[in-house]
């Protein structure tokens, strides 16, 4: 049962990636509308810049606050 848990909970989070990594190019589109033609480059090079330095920081920080061990049943 335990097993079949633990594959439950990593396809969630695998479906919750999915969903949050196709978000991005959506905001890219999003914003590179709201801005003039000649800005378009600037802002998709922001929202790639934006995706990358978070995936890094969720690497650091946010993957060993799911997986890591309990601190005093806090985290």
């Amino acid at each position: 049962m335990e097993e079949l848990s633990i594959s439950i909970n990593n396809i969630w989070v695998l479906v919750a990636t999915f969903l949050v990594m196709f978000m991005q190019p959506g905001f890219a589109m999003v914003e590179a509308g709201f801005t003039r033609s000649k800005n378009t480059a600037n802002i998709l090079t922001k929202n790639l810049m934006d995706f990358s330095i978070v995936s890094i920081i969720f690497w650091i920080i946010g993957y060993s606050i799911m997986y890591g061990k309990s601190v005093h049943g806090f985290i």
